[in-house]
């Protein structure tokens, strides 16, 4: 196995947000500040590759640089499950000549891990990346449709792509694997930025003047809403908010619209991930829920982005419950809503 770093390791000081309340973020403290990753390209021979990027140096044996955390698997790869898996299990060989290059894992067929995971990983890898043949899961329409899309936009160009199908392991002769610029859930600032400039310059955004307020519902999901989305709809309206749904639109409209936006407001979730494409200056609000969580994602992101990042918490309607995944629902006091958002209006105009 050969390997070259790529973006060395760094300490990441998180900016408190714009209306950070002291102690108020206590049970989250320990993400004020966290170290990256040292973003490795490894140069691996004849290994087997899962649908999920597990990387298997041999039938016994997983590569720990292809999780997303070795401690979220403690246990999971055991005798049982390399006899079912990896032993028992059909496999599909790869070409032998060609070089191919993997950079996903379990988690980048939603939204925000796509954009700031697996899309920092292959952009720490650009300068080879014509070279090899990128290999995808099968399993998500997502990444077919905007997730391939986005590599276009960033002038992202494989040699060509290698869908795994699901429950399938390629034998791979020529590996190229990109290590994890961070843990999941945080961000590496430095290749965060590089893509947020990259996208700006590709699709001439710095043209668009953020004017417009923009609330994301989720009124259409099962789970993870507003309670009282009416009143918190009719606060927003009072101060110039439109309300839209990115999952009505394209990728590209989602970016012009997002980057047509001076102030964004939603409740935890993927949408927000569209702040990538805001004006730096420019400001977000997040509703979430105190005391238990399980990431920072739109904190992390927001500064990275420096962008000005509030939150506001909602009552939760169960309260053991997080917010993230199939999450809780939570209701939001009017009051201090009109607080935060007479603050985002107060503040500094975009320049």
């Amino acid at each position: 196995m050969r390997h070259t770093s790529v973006t060395p390791s760094m300490e990441i000081q998180r900016r408190k947000p714009e209306n950070y309340v002291e102690g108020e973020l206590d049970f989250c403290k320990r993400e004020f500040s966290y170290p990256t990753y040292d973003v490795q390209i490894l140069t691996l021979k004849n290994r087997l590759v899962s649908f999920q990027g597990f990387v298997y140096d041999d039938y016994f044996k997983v590569n720990k640089k292809s999780l997303l955390n070795p401690e979220h698997y403690r246990g999971f790869f055991n005798a049982k499950h390399f006899i079912k898996k990896v032993w028992l299990r059909g496999k599909r060989e790869a070409n032998r000549d060609e070089k191919y290059l993997l950079a996903f894992d379990e988690w980048t067929d939603a939204h925000y891990h796509w954009f700031t995971d697996f899309l920092s990983r292959v952009y720490a890898a650009k300068e080879i990346i014509k070279d090899h043949i990128l290999l995808l899961p099968d399993h998500s329409a997502y990444i077919k449709e905007t997730g391939i899309r986005s590599l276009q936009l960033l002038g992202l160009k494989p040699k060509g792509i290698e869908f795994i199908k699901f429950r399938e392991l390629l034998k791979v002769q020529q590996l190229t694997l990109v290590t994890h610029a961070c843990m999941p859930g945080y961000i590496n600032d430095p290749l965060m930025k590089q893509i947020r400039d990259e996208l700006r310059k590709n699709l001439d955004l710095d043209s668009i003047v953020p004017k417009r307020k923009l609330y994301i519902s989720r009124d259409k999901a099962g789970y993870r809403k507003i309670l009282n989305e009416q009143d918190v709809w009719d606060v927003l309206k009072s101060f110039g908010y439109e309300i839209v749904r990115f999952e009505d639109m394209d990728l590209f409209h989602q970016i012009r619209l997002s980057a047509s936006c001076k102030s964004l407001v939603s409740i935890h979730g993927a949408g927000l991930t569209n702040m990538l494409f805001m004006k730096p200056g420019s400001s977000v609000l997040e509703f979430r829920r105190d005391r238990i969580y399980h990431n920072q994602y739109y904190w992390h992101l927001a500064d990275s982005l420096d962008l000005k990042y509030h939150y506001l918490f909602g009552k939760p309607d169960m309260e053991d419950q997080y917010i993230e995944g199939e999450g809780c629902n939570i209701t939001i006091d009017i009051h201090k809503l009109k607080g935060v958002l007479q603050k985002m209006e107060d503040g500094s105009p975009i320049s």
